[in-house]
């Protein structure tokens, strides 16, 4: 993915409202998942290095906001109103999952099912809601006879200026690979064994931590008593054990070494995402040049 791709999906995905409610227990027994609980202690100390080359939500926030902004201004030139969707900050935890489940609260209220995103859920109806209410003109000048087009276009083009052109997919190549690398450390083979003996003392028989996401049993609408019940002593094997803590470490050990091996090209793409961030901020508060 290029720096470009990546930076223009970011404005469109950024999470919008956080909003939902839960609901009731369903027919068949089984419990409907509800707004997510907050992280725990621990997932908010899940920090890594690659974290610092891709937006965080107050970025993703930032992106949005300019990207509103420079339609509205586009749009107002041609006589036409743009109705800008709020875009409050919505803190995120991008690595809550990455060692699988581990928060208590999360295992008793969802088992392995993925928690909900009420707020990405909001900014999809407002968006959907909005293009719905637009006139022909409207909607052709938004985004061009052949829907690529148009203002928010030109948004995401003004929004690219003289950004550097680089490719980013080093970054989610490097995540993916300290991940998979991480799990063969000595230390995290000895904490696995260690949750693998916890489990089956409960009753479960899994190679490794990553496992029961996959069980096959757990691919219904909502979580079960079953579900939730593994989910729990996972959890509790995983604290006990303490697997996220040392896979984290080894995890992160592999991605500043990554980070030092190809040190100009994380360093352009560093740069590349400063000069992005530039130009949002700027245009989050102020009129676009013409292109």
């Amino acid at each position: 993915m290029t720096m470009h791709k990546h930076m223009a999906t970011a404005a469109v995905s950024t999470l919008l409202l956080a909003v939902g409610c839960a609901g009731p227990p369903a027919s068949d027994g089984t419990h409907p998942p509800g707004p997510p609980p907050a992280p725990s202690r621990e997932v908010r100390t899940l920090v890594l290095p690659l974290d610092a080359y891709q937006l965080d939500s107050r970025n993703a926030v930032l992106v949005a906001t300019a990207q509103e902004k420079l339609t509205t201004s586009c749009m107002a030139r041609q006589g036409l109103d743009w109705p800008e969707i709020p875009h409050p900050a919505v803190k995120s935890w991008p690595n809550r999952g990455r060692y699988g489940l581990a928060e208590p609260a999360v295992a008793a209220r969802y088992g392995y099912h993925p928690l909900p995103d009420p707020a990405s859920a909001t900014a999809e109806k407002l968006m959907g809601r909005r293009d719905a209410d637009l006139t022909p003109r409207q909607r052709k000048a938004a985004y061009g006879a052949d829907g690529r087009s148009g203002c928010a276009a030109r948004a995401q083009q003004e929004l690219m200026r003289d950004v550097p052109k680089v490719n980013s997919d080093l970054v989610n190549e490097a995540s993916l690979t300290a991940h998979k690398k991480s799990q063969q450390a000595p230390s995290v083979q000895k904490v696995f064994a260690a949750w693998r003996a916890c489990m089956r003392s409960r009753g479960h028989d899994y190679p490794d931590p990553m496992a029961p996401n996959d069980d096959p049993r757990w691919k219904g609408e909502h979580p079960t008593h079953a579900e939730t019940a593994t989910a729990q002593d996972d959890v509790a094997c995983k604290l006990k054990t303490r697997v996220v803590p040392e896979w984290w470490r080894a995890d992160a050990a592999l991605q500043r070494q990554t980070i030092k091996e190809h040190a100009e090209r994380f360093q352009r793409i560093d740069d590349a995402r400063d000069r992005y961030l530039e130009n949002a901020r700027r245009h989050s508060r102020t009129e676009p040049r013409d292109s």
